[in-house]
């Protein structure tokens, strides 16, 4: 081991002792700073993704041009005679050479951890997801250079070696794309598509180190290693026997290694360093089903030929039920069939509504329509639900133990749905939708005398209607005085999208709210910082446009509400004031950034348009209301959530932004004290967003990154290389004194 790393720092050492591993660093560390800010500024999220959705790419050229000269240049000089003259064997100097360039790559990597340091100062950076990412981004460079040493140990050419080797590298980043899957037989795409490179690194991306990735990363690298070694053995033997053992022995070892790569995909095991471990199987879950009176049976029915993205979604499904039928101990049944091979398993998914659905492939210059199946049906003492395609999978750990609560549990609680005053247009079926997996759901009109009734637990208040009856606030006070607690959504504007225009309005629930302490203004709130950016139709096309009504409000994580939301999107919002509540009641829930402002009177909601700039601050946007009991020893009074916007949690916006259903479904449960369901549904996996707190800091980060880092290792460089050449112009000067000399 000590004569391996002898040569790994001779080799390291030798990349930083000449010019090349200087030039090599400024061009890689300029190349990604520049890709990555470019992407993640127009995006605006704190996020790694841009970087190593392109390393890949990047590492094409950057790793053969560090490697080519590990080995070839020793044999065009004739040095490894010497080498290998000296008390070293050839797996010795291989391996040598190997981690010498593979900690270079290393170095490299470290450099750009420069990038997330910065993001930090506009974000609270999800550190353990960026270890995650910086694992999965080693593990590719250390698989990448084995394909690099191997190439180097073939000739004497450096340039050669370069071709060689960034020519097997796209070979193995392109294979696994669907424009070369299409058209293969199914069990060679599957094969295919597990060789690739792309698949193994997204999935490391996402912030889980998993065994079956990390097993390919390092059998790539000990395959091309051992054909290296091969290469290096061969040139000493004579052909003959020998070199066909040799030859057999190292093929035999290689074609090991590709078997451990293939059976890789089977093994288990994984770390999840994602907020709230968000791929990972919630512990609520496992509780519900270890509970559960009889046995669960989850039929998977998916096409073994599916696109690159569908089959990556297909692996966490497979992961997740996993883990299911092994927290269920027993009470878990997992089956799956391929419908696409089985006529039987086609005619039974088909009578369970699961059809065949056509993905648009682009492959042999031409656009295919393929079909596939991936749908999953959950039967339990004798009823079924089913999930006809599994579209995303951050929600589908909530919606199968929602499904399997609701088929093993005999009765619902009772949600009422209070709609009185919503604009035409205004929809909530996918919220509806969503709570009747738990939830006996119903709609309850203001003008009726016996609602709620007594076995409505909570009530959601959506819009505003004109006016608040005498009559219908004496009910919902006595509902909540009861215990009975409801979900406001609430806009202090009314807003015309085709004037455009946004006119006050009184909020009839204050009446319903003031005891409380708690209104909603009659204001809109713009945030110049936290925004949304939406596509505005112009003579050339659609362009991306900031629009500050869009507020990403940031969650203050302080309930089990929002305790693993990142941030939701408020449209049209109105802030709520607090002053009157007692002290404890209210806990804030969602809050705009410090660069925002209202308009208290009409104004238009154009995204072109004059944002004033003073009277900035911070604003709450939602919070939660647990009021103490109306006599002292009494029963608690019912909860409230009131959320200063009303068409965030429609149909039009839920769609697009998952994390707004989220938050108001959580509401709903913890309103209903089910907040078992908030542990498995709260799982937000998407990105924080930079809000620097100036242009200025913003620019500073970039231009850190881009032009500060590849400089300061420029002078490094410099520095390193001038002190080396004023050292080689020293006159000898004897360690030990002739003899003879003076003293």
């Amino acid at each position: 081991m000590r004569r391996i790393w002898t040569i790994a720092s001779r080799e390291l050492r030798a990349l930083f002792d000449l010019p090349t591993g200087y030039v090599l660093l400024v061009i890689f560390l300029a190349i990604n700073g520049f890709l990555f800010f470019r992407q993640a500024y127009l995006s605006n999220t704190a996020s790694l993704r841009p970087m190593l959705d392109l390393l890949p790419w990047e590492f094409l050229f950057f790793v053969p041009a560090v490697t080519m000269r590990s080995l070839a240049e020793d044999l065009r000089g004739g040095q490894i005679e010497v080498v290998l003259a000296q008390p070293v064997s050839e797996l010795e100097l291989l391996l040598g050479k190997y981690l010498g360039s593979v900690l270079f790559l290393w170095t490299a990597l470290a450099l750009t951890f420069a990038i997330p340091v910065g993001l930090s100062a506009g974000a609270d950076l999800p550190w353990g997801t960026v270890v995650a990412q910086y694992v999965g981004a080693a593990l590719l460079a250390a698989g990448f250079a084995g394909i690099g040493v191997w190439a180097s140990s073939l000739t004497r050419s450096q340039i050669t070696a370069f071709v060689v080797a960034a020519g097997l590298m796209f070979l193995l980043v392109l294979v696994g794309l669907d424009p070369l899957l299409v058209g293969l037989p199914p069990g060679l795409g599957a094969v295919a598509a597990r060789i690739g490179v792309l698949s193994h690194f997204e999935s490391l991306g996402r912030g889980v180190i998993d065994l079956r990735d990390a097993i390919y990363f390092v059998s790539l690298a000990g395959v091309f290693l051992a054909l290296a070694y091969g290469a290096l053995l061969g040139r000493k033997l004579a052909p003959g026997a020998g070199a066909r053992r040799l030859r057999l022995g190292v093929g035999m070892l290689a074609a090991s290694l590709v078997v451990l790569n293939l059976l890789g995909g089977y093994i288990g095991g994984r770390l999840d360093l994602t907020p709230g471990n968000a791929y990972t199987l919630s512990p609520a879950t496992g509780r519900l089903v270890r509970d559960l009176d009889d046995l669960v049976t989850v039929k998977l029915f998916a096409s073994k030929e599916l696109p690159t993205e569908v089959a990556l979604m297909k692996r966490d499904v497979d992961d997740l039920l996993r883990d299911l039928r092994s927290a269920g101990r027993g009470q878990v049944r997992v089956l799956e069939r391929d419908p696409s091979d089985d006529e039987a398993a086609r005619r039974e998914a088909e009578s369970l509504g699961i059809q065949a659905v056509q993905f648009n492939v682009i492959g042999q210059a031409e656009l295919q329509v393929k079909q596939g199946y991936l749908g999953l049906a959950v039967q339990h003492g004798g009823e079924t639900e089913t999930i006809p395609f599994v579209q995303r999978t951050d929600d589908l750990e909530y919606r199968l133990a929602s499904t399997i609560r609701q088929l093993s549990r005999d009765r619902k609680p009772v949600i009422g749905f209070v709609a009185d005053a919503q604009a035409p247009g205004v929809s909530f079926q996918e919220m509806q939708e969503q709570l009747r997996r738990s939830y006996d759901v119903r709609d309850i009109a203001l003008s009726d005398s016996a609602q709620p009734g007594p076995d409505v637990v909570a009530l959601v208040l959506a819009g505003t209607p004109d006016s608040l009856p005498p009559a219908a606030l004496q009910r919902l006070e006595a509902f909540l005085n009861r215990g009975g607690s409801a979900l406001v959504l609430a806009s202090g504007m009314e807003v015309s999208q085709r004037a455009p225009t946004a006119q006050p309005r009184a909020v009839a629930w204050n009446a319903l709210l003031r005891p409380l302490g708690v209104t909603i203004r009659s204001d809109m709130a713009y945030d110049l910082l936290a925004n949304e950016v939406i596509p505005l139709p112009t003579d050339f096309g659609r362009v991306l446009q900031v629009y500050p009504f869009f507020i990403r409000a940031q969650s203050t994580r302080s309930s089990p509400v929002n305790q693993d939301l990142g941030a939701v999107v408020l449209t049209w919002a109105s802030t709520i004031d607090t002053t009157g509540a007692a002290k404890g009641t209210v806990t804030p829930l969602l809050a705009s950034s410090q660069a925002t402002g209202t308009f208290t009177s009409a104004t238009t909601i154009a995204p072109r348009q004059d944002f004033p700039q003073t009277d900035l601050g911070h604003r709450l946007l939602a919070v939660m209301v647990a009021p103490p009991p109306a006599t002292e020893g009494g029963k608690p009074r019912g909860r409230v959530v009131v959320v200063g916007s009303l068409d965030f949690a429609t149909d039009r916006f839920v769609r697009t932004a998952p994390e707004n259903l989220a938050f108001a479904l959580n509401a709903i449960d913890w309103l209903a004290q089910d907040e078992e369901l908030i542990a498995i549904r709260s799982k937000d996996r998407r990105p924080p967003p930079l809000l620097f707190e100036s242009p200025t800091t913003r620019e500073a980060v970039k231009y850190a990154n881009l032009v500060g880092l590849p400089l300061l290792v420029g002078l490094v460089g410099v520095i390193r290389l001038i002190r080396r050449r004023r050292r080689t112009r020293e006159p000898y000067r004897p360690l030990v004194p002739a003899p003879g000399s003076a003293a």
